[in-house]
């Protein structure tokens, strides 16, 4: 059976190179080190989360994968969105308002830039620093009272029950496309745009995946740790 374009774009190097990139992105700290076994996991993961052993990456601390995450999330803001923006901008310059599908398409992907950086935002905002604040009171760094307070004014459930599959909204765009290539052939420009819509799709599944199945779990049990329960 051929490969699918998501098989052929999330194998080899390129996998390799997709995982690397976002560590690579400027910060603070010139480079952003992991453990090579969590990089290795992380690759499986990429390459197919089917049966993953989701234990093998929670032997790792909270911090190292907090560090992987808001590394994809300046990733995902800083490279791989404007990359995507980009060529639909390109799609504009080439087809104006002649082409019936462009506008749609810019509406979708503008209200979807919007929500998924304030998605980001919120837990960068919020989410991080308060599974930061469950370790720092694990690890005796905070008071007694600290830790009461904490614990009584936010928890991980409270962010999870509003956590919302951003990855799926951008599945529109696809349809999108789709919807109007079944009338008509669909020029080269958009076929490479939607090539990388459903990449970043699967991107952030991925990318949900590690806070669902690894961060949520070992925060919580942290969590429960410290009610006591």
């Amino acid at each position: 059976m051929k490969p699918n374009t998501h098989d052929e774009l999330i194998t080899g190097s390129l996998l390799r190179q997709s995982v690397m990139e976002r560590l690579d992105i400027p910060t603070e700290q010139p480079h952003i080190e992991l453990d090579d076994e969590l990089l290795e996991l992380i690759f499986d993961l990429y390459d197919d989360d089917r049966d993953f052993p989701y234990q093998k990456i929670r032997k790792f601390s909270i911090g190292e994968i907090l560090t992987y995450l808001q590394a994809t999330h300046r990733y995902y803001l800083t490279k791989k969105l404007p990359e995507i923006e980009q060529s639909l901008l390109h799609i504009f310059s080439r087809y104006g308002k002649t082409h019936e599908l462009l506008a749609e398409l810019c509406l979708f992907f503008n209200d979807y830039k919007t929500d998924l950086i304030e998605h980001v935002k919120m837990e960068e905002r919020e989410f991080f620093p308060y599974i930061k604040r469950l370790v720092k009171a694990a690890q005796s760094e905070l008071t007694t009272d600290e830790i009461t307070e904490l614990l009584s004014t936010a928890s991980i459930a409270q962010f999870t029950d509003h956590h919302d599959s951003i990855e799926d909204e951008l599945k529109e765009v696809s349809a999108i496309i789709r919807r109007y290539s079944e009338y008509e052939a669909t020029p080269l420009p958009y076929r490479i745009f939607l090539n990388q819509v459903e990449l970043f799709e699967l991107e952030l599944r991925k990318h949900a995946i590690i806070e669902d199945h690894v961060l949520v779990p070992m925060a919580m049990e942290l969590e429960a740790k410290l009610r006591g329960e």
